[in-house]
């Protein structure tokens, strides 16, 4: 035996110079101790992304409403060309620069020609954008993930376009912006939800624009809104109705709906362009004074009148 070799006397259960009963105490030490880093870990990245959720809270109040502002001529559109019609989209850079320069240049690159809109739920909203029918990533998928942008001044009213991504980390929860988009309809503006939104907001400008125009008051600041349909709302409203294979229960749950469309819808082809060239002035008006709610056909019937 070494010299230095602890002799193990197994009837004892002690080791010469280093008790058994220590060892184990050690042992449960370093346990502990590891434990104790993960906690602190795990508490240090809580506060982290409690610190960046107060970071991005927005002011509801200084809320400027430029979806409805008449952009200028060389201000860029994206025009998305579907089997069943064209709408139009102004694109916001200078809310959204980094997103819009990743949505163009996937546009620009005919990323987006012959891409699906893979889930639609009944005037609300629809998805679209993704290389497959039913939203999975392929191997032609473009995975990027830009980091959120958040504007006091971008709303989901009815027509808004927004980047779909998921969830930056359990400890994260800010939506990060891929290349798949949301296109956000309208819920029905009753008496409750116009209570509900004059509570939440002293924006009266805000409150009445949802109320009027449509939209979907929650996905407020959960996504990065970059852009505005303004023209051809017909073929818009047409993708938002379409039928799907199996809609959400009556209780609004999607638990066992599949809302792929029952047939295939597509964008032909997507394309960036200026509002120069397609024009469409008769959308940008707001109606301040309004109170009550309206229908979000309200937007494609104003539009058509002027």
């Amino acid at each position: 035996m070494k010299k230095d070799q602890p002799y193990v006397d197994k009837d004892n259960n002690t080791s010469r110079g280093v008790p058994m009963a220590r060892r184990k105490m050690m042992t449960y030490f370093q346990f502990s101790l590891i434990a104790l880093i993960f906690v602190v870990v795990f508490a240090a990245i809580y506060f982290i992304s409690k610190a960046i959720d107060g970071k991005n809270k927005i002011d509801y109040n200084s809320a400027e409403l430029i979806q409805y502002e008449l952009p200028a001529d060389d201000t860029k559109v994206a025009v998305f060309e579907t089997n069943l019609g064209t709408f139009k989209a102004v694109l916001y850079e200078d809310q959204a620069p980094e997103y819009c320069k990743y949505f163009e240049g996937l546009a620009e690159s005919g990323y987006y020609d012959g891409t699906h809109v893979f889930a639609v739920q009944d005037g609300v909203y629809f998805m679209g954008g993704s290389k497959t029918s039913d939203g999975t990533d392929d191997s032609d998928t473009d995975k990027t993930e830009k980091s959120p942008e958040k504007s006091k001044d971008l709303w989901p009213f009815y027509g808004a376009l927004a980047a779909y991504g998921n969830q930056k980390s359990a400890f994260n929860t800010q939506i990060q912006a891929g290349s798949r988009v949301l296109f956000i309809g309208s819920i029905e503006f009753d008496k409750d939800t116009c209570e509900q939104l004059d509570s939440a907001s002293d924006n009266t400008k805000l409150n009445n624009a949802f109320k009027t125009k449509g939209g979907v008051p929650n996905f407020s600041q959960q996504y990065t809104i970059f852009a505005q349909v303004y023209d051809g709302l017909e073929a818009y409203e047409d993708v938002l109705r379409a039928q799907v294979i199996t809609p959400s229960d009556s209780s609004g749950s999607d638990k066992d709906a599949d809302l792929r469309p029952k047939q295939d819808i597509t964008f032909e082809k997507v394309y960036i362009s200026t509002y120069g060239e397609n024009k469409n002035d008769g959308f940008f008006s707001l109606n301040e004074n309004a109170g009550t709610a309206q229908t979000a056909n309200s937007a494609i019937d104003d539009s058509a009148e002027k």
